[in-house]
Order: C-alpha cells, then sequence, then structure tokens
C-alpha cells in the first residue's frame, strides 16, 4: 500500500467535484509567508508529505495564524518536528462549528462502500457513521446522511444555517466518483469536512494506493 500526501490526495479529489481548501505547497518559511500573502490571514500550516499521514498526532498542524510572525514561528516548529521534511502546506483557515468525515474503502465482501459520519475529535470516541455500497444514488446517500445520531446538527446551529444536503451528497459524490474511477485506491479518508457557510469543505484527506 502507498499513501500520496495530503495535496495530491485533495488536488485528486478536487478534479472529481469536492470542493477543498484553498492551500500553497511551499518549501521553507519565505514560501510560506508569500503563500499566506495571497490566501489572506488567517491560514492554518501543516507538515505534509507521502510520509506524513498522521499530522495530529506528530503535532504537525498549527492553526488560526494570524500574521507573518505567527506564521514564521510556526514554520520553525514545524521544521524541527519534520526533521528534514521540506514539504509544508498553507491552507486557508475554514470558520465552521461543525466537522464531519467521509471516505472510501473496498470491503472484502461487499466492494467498495462509501462512508460517512460525526468527525473531527469526536469520529473514535462516537462512531457515528453510515455506511452505502457504491455506486449508488442521490437518494441513498441522502438517507444514509440524515440516518447519523447526531442528525441533529444538519439543521440550524450555534448561529450557522441549515447545512445545504444537496451539497454534502454532491461531496459523497465525488469522493465514490474518485474511487470507482481510480481502481488502485483501497481507501479514501476526509477528515475533517467542516461546514462553513452551509456548505462542505474538505480540510484534510488521505488516499491510499494498492
Amino acid at each position: 500500500m502507498t499513501s500520496i500526501s495530503e495535496f495530491d490526495s485533495k488536488k485528486l479529489l478536487h478534479e472529481h467535484g469536492l470542493q477543498i481548501t484553498n492551500e500553497f505547497l511551499v518549501a521553507n518559511a519565505n514560501e510560506a509567508v508569500k503563500a499566506a500573502e495571497s490566501l489572506g490571514y488567517p491560514v492554518v500550516a501543516k507538515l505534509s508529505g507521502a510520509k506524513i499521514q498522521h499530522k495530529t498526532e506528530l503535532n504537525g498542524i498549527r492553526l488560526n495564524l494570524q500574521n507573518s510572525d505567527e506564521l514564521k514561528i510556526a514554520m520553525r516548529d514545524l521544521e524541527d518536528i519534520g526533521a528534514g521534511n521540506n514539504e509544508f502546506l498553507i491552507c486557508e483557515q475554514i470558520q465552521g462549528k461543525r466537522e464531519f468525515i467521509a471516505g472510501y474503502h473496498i470491503d472484502d465482501v461487499f466492494g467498495p462502500v462509501i462512508m460517512f459520519g460525526l468527525g473531527g475529535i469526536f469520529t473514535e470516541i462516537l462512531s457515528d457513521v453510515n455506511f452505502r455500497l457504491v455506486p449508488c444514488e442521490r437518494r441513498d446517500l441522502e438517507s444514509m446522511i440524515n440516518e447519523i445520531k447526531a442528525n441533529s446538527l444538519l439543521g440550524p446551529f450555534r448561529g450557522e444555517g441549515e447545512i445545504s444536503i444537496e451539497h454534502l451528497v454532491d461531496a459523497l459524490l465525488a469522493i465514490s466518483e474518485c474511487g470507482l474511477a481510480n481502481p488502485d485506491i483501497i481507501s479514501i479518508d476526509v477528515n475533517p469536512i467542516i461546514i462553513s457557510d452551509s456548505k462542505p469543505i474538505a480540510v484534510d484527506a488521505l488516499v491510499v494506493k494498492s
């Protein structure tokens, strides 16, 4: 099995219609500052690369960086943690209170499967996820979305509007179509998907190939 980088994973998924963060791949702090100036602050800085699969466990993410001074400090930290890694992501900071997870994998018995559920830090704790065989119809994906236990999050929440189920279905279709179109893909993990202005945006992704 071979993992591809977050940047390449999101780029591949975006080609199939998944909405992703605006971001730049950089090699050092100077490039990071230029990228942030193009994106506009606040930004997120991350370790990147095919060998970097669990950034949170490595403490390899710096959120909500407000200016170039904070970004330079974050880059120094990430360069130390990366120990020779010279690939970093500078991404726009997505604002949103609701996080979900979506994924695709090849089940040994049933074949290609799409997954959707509650994401972020609560993914493993609450295990609120549902599955469907793919390919499937839009109505099947809509049912899967509404069947999560935390479905109250789909409506208005803490000052944020109701989630666009249509756009959420589009996101799941993009993920499943990416997997189905690339037979060498054995799994796709998109976590978190943050809801911003009622629409889903993929903030992180990992594609694994055979």
